[in-house]
């Protein structure tokens, strides 16, 4: 359900915003806490995954500690560190073919799982465990070790909140996260004061906050070249969206594909070509 929030582009609304918006309201005066409760199934529930991807041969999968639980994590070559951190409602498996190429090219691809993701631990995600999710994994190898960090939708927000001198390559990335998702929830009936109030329990419990934590807070401090791969046709992240920040940050680079959409283009010709020059300037 909660996907169909985040990336729902329709301003109709049908007699379940009335439902929604009439249930949300009368838990919220009557009983907070189920409230919070049902308000987090709504909207931190994300989305399991049902394509199978055939995992490469030689990938190393282990569980990993991190400090939320455990990760999945999938490593495939030797060498420098390419980490790979997928977004909201995704899993590592959608980077193996990429994987492939980069372990091929002479590095070590990692990929994990995000927390309540994929065959990792938890049952609710949002965007602090995903911040939390991806410094893990860059504590538990080292900063020193990592030659780039790939991301990919909701990932690339996380990514962009690790150290500024870590290379980086956005993939369909998201940009006005914050005020998109407070839109998109309320257009589809949640009551604005329960949506509040489970952001700040959040905010509260993890010590990040969402307006703190956004792309655009970031993405100015990078201390190198930053490229994106973005498609023309995404129907969830808009081009323009990337072609508006590139346009205020003279260090970006905006590649455009056609054709490969959201999800796709993360294994497209175009996103492999980007990568390679990434790692060879990194």
């Amino acid at each position: 359900m909660s996907s169909k929030i985040y990336f729902s582009g329709s301003n109709k609304r049908s007699m379940s915003f009335y439902v929604i918006r009439t249930l949300s309201s009368v838990l919220n005066k009557v009983a907070p806490k189920l409230a919070i409760r049902q308000a987090q199934k709504l909207l931190l529930t994300p989305a399991k995954g049902r394509k199978k991807t055939p995992v490469p041969e030689n990938m190393i999968i282990e569980q990993v500690n991190g400090v939320q639980g455990h990760l999945q994590q999938y490593r495939l070559g030797t060498g420098d560190i390419v980490l790979l951190t997928h977004g909201w409602s995704g899993s590592a498996s959608q980077f193996f073919p990429l994987m492939e190429k980069i372990a091929q090219a002479g590095y070590q691809a990692i990929a994990f799982d995000h927390y309540s993701h994929g065959k990792s631990s938890g049952k609710v995600a949002h965007l602090p465990l995903f911040i939390k999710g991806v410094n893990d994994l860059v504590s538990l190898h080292g900063q020193h070790n990592i030659r780039c960090v790939v991301s990919h939708s909701m990932g690339t927000v996380s990514a962009l909140n690790l150290p500024k001198h870590i290379p980086h390559l956005l993939i369909a990335p998201v940009f006005n996260m914050y005020d998109s998702l407070r839109k998109s929830v309320f257009d589809s009936g949640m009551s604005p004061p329960l949506f509040e109030r489970l952001l700040k329990d959040i905010e509260r419990t993890h010590k990040i906050e969402f307006k703190d934590a956004v792309s655009e807070q970031h993405i100015g401090l990078v201390e190198q070249p930053l490229n994106i791969v973005h498609d023309e046709e995404d129907r969830f992240a808009p081009l323009s969206a990337s072609e508006s920040i590139a346009r205020d940050h003279k260090m970006i680079t905006v590649h455009k594909t056609q054709g490969q959409g959201h999800g796709r283009i993360i294994n497209s010709d175009t996103t492999w070509q980007v990568l390679q020059g990434v790692l060879i300037e990194a």
